[in-house]
């Protein structure tokens, strides 16, 4: 990865005060084989005496004793160029024993530097030591030619760092981009000695077979390797620049390794496994960056290899302890599920077997699947039995924010014409839209959010009681609709007992309240109505038993005949007012024509009597209704009876059927003293009477006309009542029609 990163980040141009000038194959076939005679480099120097220092990447150990003159003339051109800098090397594992030139070399040059170059494990030329890790005056050739070269500072500098680890070198690029000049050319004289003025000059092997060469970073898609001397070019390059590539120490390299490692395992406790998955390829991508950022802008190399194989680590670690502890946690809820629902013991013992702690996910899945399906069924249960409750039920959070509502609830708002419920409605909107006194919206909202006023008894300021909605008295309040409620609120809680909202239930008492006024009427008018003529028959035997106050036989039968008639007259009216309103009906095809011929001819004696006529006009013959035969025809005798009873004699009382539509009207006019405006809004209440108590009043108890609209209404039909003083009276019946029946069925 290093190789990768430096062979694309460090392309850079060479410095052009750095020339090579090398013994190639040009130079070998122009002067001869290897070894030259050493007079050969002392006529070289000759001719780079401008250079600002000349290295020799040749070591001079052994004495020419072939041609002893050649080290003299070598020694003397040594010291007239003044700026020659010779090569040795260090020999040992520690790099402690110098490998000098001859005497008369080393003594001669102005400077001396080792050219040891030690490959990475891998035989890769990566990094150097430019001093000895034993002896710091111990120089590299790079540092001794800067300091011939009177770069002295940029030396110092270096040594400031000499006991750090061998440093990075920063190559220029592939091999072959610094200059090369065969050793053969400058010799001869075809490049001009002005073209080494001021440059720093290496002199080293290049031919085939000759010399050094090592793999490099920046060699690795070349087939060649590069030249030792070479190598020593990228040296002396970086060490003028002073851009070596440095890397942290190990302490410092472990903590920047852990760092990505650790953020990763700080973002994965919040993420989703697919956003683990994510943040684990993206924190790969950024620490390759960095990698790639630090080594391009600050010559800083971190090895990402420890960072990256941790972050890689972390997913499938992350993963296997996930899933642990989600096993680990999908079996302690199942076991708590399975204490909770015992009643399923025989299922759950189906589905757990008893080596559940080494169950696959896939089984553990399987489990989990089975208890939400239990908890689902549940739910839905829990759900259908909510909406099965008839009265309103709404749920409210701790909040006072609607959350639930059953089916009831629904309609409930939709018979008050008020909005549908919704999610989040607040329960003083919810209590305002049902209740129209704001003052008791506002108790109710106060005694609902504090629950514990039902346990002390306090009272709110109000005095309205509202805290008994918590008791299971309730709290009675009437609707917008005039019905009757009771309210009545249920905190609930969440599993771990805490406070989570409550439940308001609505229950709908008009029907009892109703009837508790019913019973009221019924028990103070029969007490009064019912005990009067008994009362009288016991004042009559009273009277009878002083012989000075006692009526004729006669007269007393009669009297008592009349107030038995009235005491029965009344019970039998009740009682069928009381059957009228519970007792089902036998619904069978009539023909109101037959039903009211009926009605007429029951009560043609009485009106004889009193010289009144009844007119039954002609209308349709067939006027088939469906309904219950004794019910309509009492219902249509009341009508008659009123009309006799209120009627002076020597009138007329006119019965007529028309067809209106899909409905039979069945008009009973008379020509009585009529009915004001006023009485006529309660002519069909329980027990109302019109003008009682004058000297023609009759006398009942006031469930005919009660009678006559309870059997008209549970006929589907209505009842309407036209009449003004002194003008008469018109009682208007509509039942509807049931036209397939006249040809199927004869009338009764």
């Amino acid at each position: 990865m290093y190789d990768k990163v430096v062979s694309y980040t460090h392309v850079r141009q060479p410095d052009h005060d750095i020339v090579m000038i090398v013994i190639d194959d040009k130079s070998l076939a122009r002067i001869g084989f290897w070894p030259w005679r050493r007079s050969l480099h002392a006529r070289l120097l000759e001719r780079l005496h401008r250079a600002r220092a000349v290295g020799f990447d040749i070591l001079f150990s052994d004495a020419d004793w072939a041609h002893p003159q050649d080290d003299d003339a070598l020694s003397g051109a040594i010291r007239r160029n003044g700026k020659v800098v010779l090569a040795y090397f260090l020999s040992g594992t520690a790099m402690q024993r110098p490998v000098r030139p001859v005497s008369g070399l080393s003594t001669a040059t102005r400077h001396l530097g080792f050219i040891n170059i030690v490959p990475d494990p891998d035989g890769t030329v990566r990094r150097i030591r430019l001093f000895s890790p034993n002896d710091p005056s111990y120089k590299h050739l790079a540092l001794a030619m800067l300091e011939a070269g009177g770069q002295t500072a940029a030396v110092d500098r270096l040594r400031a760092h000499r006991t750090e680890p061998p440093l990075l070198i920063p190559f220029v690029g592939a091999p072959l981009r610094f200059p090369m000049i065969p050793y053969s050319e400058v010799l001869a004289g075809d490049v001009p000695a002005d073209y080494f003025a001021n440059k720093y000059v290496l002199i080293g092997a290049w031919g085939t077979g000759m010399g050094d060469s090592f793999p490099t970073p920046v060699s690795a898609d070349t087939i060649d390797n590069m030249a030792g001397v070479e190598v020593l070019a990228n040296v002396l390059q970086s060490a003028r620049e002073g851009n070596w590539i440095r890397h942290p120490g190990q302490t410092m390299q472990s903590l920047i390794s852990l760092a990505p490692v650790l953020l990763l395992l700080v973002a994965v406790r919040r993420l989703s496994p697919r956003r683990v998955l994510l943040a684990t390829g993206i924190a790969l991508v950024v620490v390759l960056s960095g990698t790639l950022l630090t080594l391009y802008l600050g010559n800083y190399w971190i090895s990402p290899v420890a960072a990256m194989m941790g972050i890689a680590l972390t997913y499938p670690i992350w993963s296997w302890r996930t899933q642990e502890i989600a096993l680990s946690q999908m079996s302690r809820e199942m076991g708590e599920l399975n204490r909770e629902y015992p009643l399923l013991g025989a299922e759950v013992a189906a589905t757990d077997p008893a080596g559940k702690d080494r169950l696959s996910l896939n089984e553990r899945v399987m489990q989990l699947r089975f208890g939400l399906n239990r908890v689902r069924s549940l739910r839905r249960f829990i759900s259908d039995s909510f909406n099965a409750i008839a009265d309103p039920a709404v749920v409210f959070d701790a909040h006072h924010q609607l959350t639930l509502w059953s089916a009831s609830a629904t309609r409930y708002m939709t018979s008050l014409n008020a909005p549908p419920l919704t999610d989040g409605l607040h329960i003083q909107a919810f209590l305002e839209t049902i209740i129209a006194d704001p003052v008791v919206c506002r108790e109710l909202v106060a005694a609902i959010d504090h629950p514990e006023q039902a346990q002390d008894g306090h009272t709110p300021q109000s005095g309205v009681g509202a805290w008994a909605v918590h008791t299971d008295k309730g709290y009675e309040v009437r609707d917008c609709a005039g019905r009757d409620l009771l309210l009545k609120s249920m905190s609930t809680h969440t599993a771990t007992g805490r406070h989570s909202g409550f439940i308001l239930n609505l229950i709908d008492i008009s029907a009892l309240r109703q009837a508790e006024r019913r019973r009221d009427d019924t028990l103070r008018f029969i007490s009064h109505d019912m005990r009067a003529p008994q009362a009288s028959i016991l004042a009559l035997i009273d009277l009878q038993q002083h012989p000075a106050q006692a009526l004729p036989a006669g007269e007393l039968l009669q009297q008592v005949k009349q107030l038995s008639t009235r005491t029965i007259r009344l019970v039998d009216d009740f009682v069928q007012f009381t059957r009228a309103e519970q007792s089902g009906m036998d619904f069978v095809p009539l023909n109101l024509s037959d039903l009211l011929q009926d009605a007429v001819n029951e009560f043609w004696a009485a009106s004889r009597a009193r010289h009144i006529t009844i007119v039954n006009e002609d209308g349709p013959v067939c006027a088939f209704v469906r309904g219950d035969q004794s019910l309509l025809t009492r219902c249509f005798g009341n009508l008659l009876d009123n009309a006799l009873k209120y009627s002076p004699d020597h009138t007329t009382v006119t019965c007529t059927i028309v067809s209106a539509g899909d409905f039979w009207e069945v008009t009973i006019r008379d020509q009585g003293r009529g009915i004001s405006e006023h009485d006529q809004k309660a002519l069909f209440t329980r027990f109302s009477r019109v003008s009682p108590g004058e000297a023609d009043d009759p006398g009942g108890l006031g469930l005919g006309l009660l009678f006559v609209k309870t059997v008209v209404t549970r006929h589907h039909g209505d009842i309407r009542v036209r009449s003004a003083p002194a003008w008469g009276s018109d009682f208007i019946v509509r039942l509807p029609k049931d036209e397939p029946e006249e040809s199927d069925e004869p009338s009764l």
